[in-house]
């Protein structure tokens, strides 16, 4: 008997529709279907026809339930979403919303087919997983069910895993003890273990029952460590790790003038890929023989208003956290990647500072400056590209000004070794890869080392010299021969400082005592790379406290607010600042060692 049979003997009262069922073990798929295609007739004049729809409604519903098979389930669920379609596309919308009561009863009748389905399919694999525990034993199937099959419900799976935990603390025969052992292994490794580790306790309960027991203490063990997900982190340090703060390009409120700088072919030398480049640099030289070093930094205060919500967001995070397979941006991406970044071949706001060089490229201490400015960046270098055109010379347009700035750079950094031996104690004990920690090997990332550093320098100079308030970076070492006192420690050359091994070893006992830089209100020499004044003050797309010297740099210089209600208002925020940024950094160093953690043992549990 075919569907159109079915859907004509009903439309013409050939037949009453409980009668059908006799015909359904024979003609199941065409039963079904014809019904409902005359359902499809009724309900376009479903006035007339409400006793005859309502009958074929509750048969419908009656064979539901009559039937657990999922493909003949399948059958009435896709004749009904199909019988939706029609009502969509051939119906006027005056007809569908008089059959609302209708469609809702059916779309009801789908809901519980697939309930139904589910039900059966936890039936089927509550029955499948235990024979195969119970009787079957194979270790290798159990394991293919577990890893290819998620439809267990909590109930069902907490009842089986308590029913084997349970059999397990009491075995006795080492046969079973091993049996049982991988069993329970198998199930903690498969697609079910995120619903293991949420009803921990449950099993802990269990297994307390024996915890002595060694082979039980192994299980405990593997239940206590859960997996993390990554709102628990944001939750225990405060961090979020995608903040979705809207950009609102800012107006310029600074009105002193901003210097044109745009005629010199700076460039930016950083990590390959980088996208974030808070620093460009030029050197110039002039008619007497003399130079100009030019270090332009990204300005924040020229993107974001301070105290808007962005400028908030990046002052509790304090700096940009780099971590294991990403990285939580101090600014948004749009500032941090594009607006602010120093990228080759743009147009850049920046904060300039400026240093007078000999003949002989020596920095006059007397010569710095600090101004507003605008820059065309013409190239952006990696490490790699720039240390190339050192080795290489010759022809390439920008190698007079690489070795300009490398030649500078060599001046500076054997006029101080005590920052390079600070630096590389702080790689070896953060395993952060700094551009000091390349620059034994790469003359490109020494430029920009030392060139940071006597700007961070001379910036909290000008200010400490000023009297204005500022974040110092300070470090109280308890000697500024701290090389030789390293090296006294140690027992070994300067050359072996870095490299020998009993450097590794010594290193935590040191650490305290070299590695205490903190951020003050109060201006006072860093010991560690053995300078009176010292800040950080060249990366603000990275750090809060570079960037809140830029918004103090604004107000009180760009804007010639000297009065003392500015002075004061600045030095409560500093103070205040120095205190959280402090407490801040550490935390983030806390989070970042923890996340790092679980990220290489597999232990974050992804929601994003």
């Amino acid at each position: 008997m075919s569907e159109k049979e079915i859907e004509k003997k009903i439309l013409n009262y050939d037949i009453e529709i409980p009668e059908l069922e006799k015909y359904l073990e024979d003609y199941f798929d065409e039963v079904v279907r014809g019904m409902i295609c005359a359902l499809f007739v009724l309900l376009r004049h479903d006035g007339k026809n409400s006793l005859l729809i309502k009958q074929i409604i509750d048969e419908i519903e009656i064979i539901i339930n009559d039937v657990d098979e999922s493909e003949l389930l399948d059958v009435i669920y896709k004749s009904l979403r199909e019988l939706n379609c029609k009502i969509n596309n051939a119906l006027s919308s005056q007809n569908q919303n008089s059959l609302e009561g209708y469609r809702n009863k059916l779309l009801s009748i789908c809901k519980n087919i697939k309930l139904k389905e589910k039900e059966n399919n936890e039936i089927d694999i509550v029955n499948i997983i235990r024979k195969l525990i119970y009787v079957g034993r194979d270790l290798t199937k159990i394991e293919a069910v577990l890893k290819s099959n998620k439809h267990l419900n909590n109930k069902n799976l907490e009842e089986i895993f308590s029913e084997i935990l349970e059999t397990y603390i009491y075995l006795t025969d080492e046969e079973e003890i091993k049996y049982y052992y991988k069993l329970i292994g198998l199930f903690l490794k498969s697609s079910y273990s995120k619903e293991i580790m949420a009803k921990s306790n449950v099993y802990l309960a269990i297994l307390e029952k024996k915890k002595n027991l060694e082979r039980v203490k192994s299980i405990i063990k593997q239940l206590q460590n859960k997996e993390i997900s990554l709102e628990d982190l944001e939750k225990k340090y405060d961090i979020k790790f995608n903040s979705n703060a809207v950009y609102i390009p800012k107006e310029e409120t600074c009105f002193s003038p901003r210097c044109d700088y745009t005629n010199q072919k700076v460039i930016t030398i950083d990590d390959d890929g980088n996208k974030c480049n808070d620093d460009a640099l030029y050197i110039e030289k002039l008619r007497d023989g003399s130079y100009k070093l030019y270090v332009h930094i990204a300005d924040v205060p020229s993107l974001v208003s301070k105290d808007s919500y962005i400028d908030l967001m990046a002052y509790k995070k304090a700096e940009t956290i780099y971590l294991k397979d990403r990285e939580i941006l101090l600014y948004p991406e749009i500032i941090a990647y594009d607006k602010g970044s120093l990228l080759g071949g743009t147009r850049k706001n920046v904060i300039t500072y400026t240093f007078r060089l000999s003949p002989n490229l020596e920095i006059d201490p007397d010569s710095f400056t600090l101004a507003k400015g605008t820059i065309d960046i013409a190239k952006s270098f990696s490490y790699k590209e720039a240390d190339k055109i050192l080795r290489n010379g010759g022809d390439n347009d920008y190698f007079p000004l690489l070795n300009s700035l490398n030649i500078c750079a060599d001046i500076l950094r054997n006029k101080n070794l005590y920052k390079n031996i600070y630096r590389n104690i702080e790689n070896k004990m953060t395993g952060i890869k700094t551009n000091s920690f390349l620059e034994s090997k790469s003359p490109s990332a020494k430029i920009v080392q030392e060139t940071m550093v006597l700007t961070n320098q001379y910036v909290d100079k000008y200010f400490a010299t000023n009297g204005y308030p500022y974040i110092h970076r300070v470090h109280k070492g308890t000697s500024v021969n701290i090389d030789e006192e390293i090296m006294l420690i140690l027992g070994i050359d300067r050359k072996d400082l870095v490299n020998n091994p009993k450097c590794v070893k010594i290193l935590n006992a040191v650490k305290e005592k070299y590695l205490n830089a903190e951020y003050s209100h109060i201006s006072s020499p860093h010991n560690g790379i053995g300078v009176k004044n010292y800040s950080h003050s060249t990366s603000p797309l990275r750090r809060y406290a570079d960037a809140s010297g830029q918004y103090i740099m604004y107000d009180i210089v760009f804007n010639c607010n000297f009065d003392d209600a500015t002075i004061y208002k600045w030095e409560n925020i500093v103070k205040e600042s120095c205190a959280y940024l402090n407490e801040r950094v550490k935390e983030n160093a806390l989070f970042a060692n923890e996340y790092n953690y679980l990220v290489s043992k597999r232990k974050i549990r992804r929601c994003d």
